[in-house]
């Protein structure tokens, strides 16, 4: 699952789209369910179908977590946070505006995603952890190079224990489930 805990870049999207934000999205967290069948492995490059599908990379955190029971409060959320590593959630500009327009939420414009090749606990985080996120550079390098450098500490609205809450509130979640943050786009 993906959160959009930076709220700014789902601002910044609607933005590009023409698209009105409610008011809501800053109080209310955002969670799609993302494919789980195919990853991209961690240093490939993006290949699609045809480029004309506008391909955009996000750089993103992601938390694996224990079982949730659904229902789960955000401290027992928190709990559940086992790992944490990297995410790069790709997404297909192009495709995602009539594919919203539906109604019925992304499946082709969000194609495989790639994950680091480590997942760290927590507790190696250090004080970058405060329980709920990492305070800590992102770096994004395209072909590369140096494309973006966020703090994964800013701007981020919804925490982990929060989206995982979110995710929690109409099922369990098990075991191995990953919830992203959303993209970092300070």
């Amino acid at each position: 699952a993906d959160g959009s805990a930076y709220v700014n870049h789902v601002e910044l999207v609607r933005k590009a789209r023409g698209a009105e934000m409610p008011a809501s999205f800053w109080t209310d967290p955002l969670i799609y369910q993302g494919g789980s069948d195919s990853f991209i492995p961690p240093r490939d490059p993006i290949r699609m179908a045809d480029e004309a599908f506008g391909i955009d990379m996000e750089a993103e955190v992601a938390v694996i977590v224990d079982d949730v029971p659904m229902g789960a409060g955000p401290d027992q959320a928190r709990d559940a946070i086992r790992l944490v590593m990297l995410v790069n959630d790709v997404t297909l500009r192009a495709i995602t505006g009539p594919e919203l327009a539906k109604g019925f939420g992304f499946f082709q414009s969000k194609p495989s995603s790639a994950f680091s090749p480590v997942a760290v606990t927590p507790d190696e985080l250090g004080d970058a952890w405060d329980g709920g996120k990492v305070s800590l550079p992102l770096l994004a390098d395209l072909n590369g190079k140096p494309f973006g450098r966020a703090d994964a500490g800013v701007d981020m609205i919804f925490d982990f224990p929060a989206l995982i809450a979110h995710a929690a509130r109409t099922r369990p979640l098990a075991a191995g489930a990953i919830i992203g943050s959303g993209t970092v786009s300070n």
